[in-house]
């Protein structure tokens, strides 16, 4: 009666084996579904042979099943180590190297199984009847003892590689997790029990037996929790992926200054790579050490030959303590754009509020002076004109914010036009261009608003203009002004 029930806990854990071996074959994509799928396969390699071993008819076909036997055996610790690496996030450690390291122990052990099974895996070995089974029962052998050790440590290490989606706070994949580190100690604990004879009452192996509640968790991890569904996104993959990710230069110090970490970014502009980078100090990073210059300031700038680039400065304690502190993280985002967007605004504005103030102040001056300032009509007709043409480019002006939407102007025509205009708007009026133009000078698409407005509104106060341009290299500079205001 005792053998029928043995074996039908076989036929329990084998159907539970089988079913996991289905699921993942089915999901061969998912990260560790490929792994599993070699557990699975083991664990039902091991009841089976284990099963035909009971029920031989000889003794020879006994000991024949229990030396094929360790073929699933030596596959389960290195499969299981293979799918906890690649569902946790770190399958980038599952090099061939890797795997052939740890394949050692496991191919000593098949090796002794295959030639020396009476010796090296036990000692002493018969045939047994019991319960209406046929078992081998005998000592262990050194071999099989330094295989279960081997397979004990790294079971264990698996499950705590686990416990991170555990004790993570994010809820979504602690069920799960705990699932699996059930599936993977119920038959550690099954055959550490066998091998120490704490189940001394019997002489077969449970181990198999415990497939079933291993296969039934990991059923239940793949079924009610979605495992092979949605793939995990260890704590640690997500925190490294998004530093690498992000445009921002990254450097991580320690406690020391000494540099610990950083990202692509930073190592693009420092023009360094990474191991160069690495293990300097503060001092020998011209960016960190400008970091530090800034007195507690929250914006760096950096000037090189090519350009000036503007930084937002930001840091963060690494776990810091008032008594303890392990480092910290320097975060430069780069605000260039941004404050150029601003610098060119604050122009546009002051270009816009000047000549409106000044026009709106002729407009009120002949309003106030009333019917004594009857000859002044002409004036203010012009000073309104002007006024509403500087309104009516307000809104092409605020287009012109961003660099990006500007198209490129050429200033010479731009110049010649404008200039030629104003000459035969404001035929008592002087202008000089006191620059040689070339037949082709590219600028900013900004340029011509603010020249035309700028040239217009000297013009309108007939105070005189003038405009200046240098030249330094690729670079043409132009100021056009007047007494009471200048337009870079």
């Amino acid at each position: 009666m005792l053998g029928v029930v043995f074996l039908t806990a076989l036929g329990v854990a084998a159907l539970a084996c089988g079913a996991v071996a289905v699921l993942t074959a089915r999901h061969r994509s998912m990260p560790g579904a490929t792994p599993l799928f070699a557990v699975s396969m083991a664990e039902l390699w091991w009841i089976l042979t284990y099963a035909g071993e009971m029920l031989a008819p000889t003794p020879s076909t006994t000991f024949l099943l229990a030396r094929v036997e360790w073929v699933g055996v030596v596959v389960l610790p290195v499969a299981w180590t293979a799918f906890v690496l690649e569902y946790t996030g770190r399958g980038a450690y599952l090099t061939r190297r890797t795997v052939a390291a740890l394949s050692v122990i496991p191919a000593v052990t098949l090796a002794s199984a295959l030639s020396a099974y009476d010796g090296l895996i036990r000692q002493s070995v018969r045939t047994t009847a019991h319960a209406d089974l046929t078992v081998l029962t005998g000592e262990f052998g050194p071999v099989l003892w330094l295989f279960a050790l081997y397979t004990w440590l790294l079971v264990a290490g698996s499950a705590i590689l686990l416990l991170e989606f555990v004790v993570d706070r994010r809820s979504l994949y602690q069920a799960r997790a705990l699932s699996l580190m059930g599936a993977a100690v119920a038959p550690l604990v099954a055959s550490y029990a066998f091998a120490t004879d704490i189940l001394a009452a019997t002489v077969v192996d449970p181990t198999p037996i415990a497939f079933a509640l291993s296969s039934s968790l990991a059923l239940v991890a793949i079924l009610e929790y979605d495992m092979l569904d949605r793939a995990p996104v260890a704590s640690h993959l997500a925190s490294e992926t998004a530093v690498e990710a992000i445009d921002d230069p990254v450097f991580v110090v320690d406690a020391s200054g000494v540099v610990v970490d950083c990202n692509p970014a930073a190592l693009s502009v420092t023009e360094m790579g990474r191991e160069e980078l690495l293990g300097r100090t503060r001092g020998e990073v011209e960016l960190i050490r400008a970091v530090e210059d800034t007195d507690g300031e929250t914006t760096l700038t950096r000037e090189t030959d090519a350009e000036t680039t503007h930084y937002d400065v930001r840091t963060a304690a690494i776990d810091g303590t008032a008594e303890h502190e392990f480092g910290e993280v320097i975060t430069l985002r780069d605000v260039t754009e941004r404050r150029e967007r601003k610098e060119r605004l604050d122009a546009l504005t002051e270009v816009l509020r000047a000549t409106i103030q000044e026009e709106m102040t002729t407009v009120q001056r002949v309003a106030d002076d009333g019917e004594d300032a009857v000859s002044d009509v002409e004036t203010l007709k012009e000073r309104a004109s002007v006024a509403l043409d500087v309104s009516d480019r307000a809104a092409e002006l605020a287009t012109m914010v961003s660099p990006e939407e500007e198209p490129p102007a050429d200033i010479v025509p731009i110049i010649h036009e404008e200039i030629a205009a104003a000459r035969e708007w404001k035929p008592d009026v002087t202008f000089v261009l006191e620059a040689s133009l070339g037949e082709w000078a590219h600028c900013s698409g900004l340029f011509e608003p603010v020249f035309r407005v700028s040239l217009r509104h000297a013009a309108a106060r007939s105070v005189g203009s003038s405009s200046h341009s240098s030249t330094q290299g690729e670079t043409s500079s132009l100021r056009v002004g007047d007494p009471g205001s200048v337009a870079d």
